[in-house]
């Protein structure tokens, strides 16, 4: 049984775009800082964990997209979570170069803003009405 759709607000569509949008900055990012990862450990496991990761993206976001309330939660919870240990990861990458410091603090101010149009009205209130 398909919920009926009310009409997206563009803050969501927005927020989608943004989060697209850091999505493909990390995969760029990956790519630049796979000679690091690859000293980290082995070329299966990065791999692995790189398209697990793309993959549960992907999900949320369409998800996301489609009004699902359980993606918006879940994908800020992954948010905090992944936020507490990235300060020293961020120290990191802008040793190793200051792109990927630069790319990784615009991932985070791109997700910070799609966070904040899911989570504030009209866009929270379009949530609540996907469930019903």
């Amino acid at each position: 049984m398909e919920t009926k759709s009310v009409d997206k607000p563009s803050q969501i569509d927005t927020a989608v775009s943004l989060l697209w949008a850091s999505l493909a900055i990390g995969f760029v990012k990956s790519l630049m800082d796979m000679q690091h990862m690859g000293s980290q450990a082995s070329p299966a496991f990065i791999n692995f964990i790189l398209i697990s990761v793309i993959a549960v993206m992907v999900l949320l976001i369409v998800f996301i997209s489609k009004g699902k309330n359980w993606a918006r939660i879940t994908f800020l919870v992954l948010f905090v979570l992944g936020s507490l240990p990235s300060v020293p990861l961020l120290l990191g990458e802008f040793t190793r170069s200051p792109v990927l410091g630069a790319f990784s603090i615009i991932q985070f101010v791109l997700q910070v803003i799609a966070l904040y149009l899911i989570f504030t009205k009209p866009g929270s209130s379009w949530f609540k009405k996907q469930e019903n």
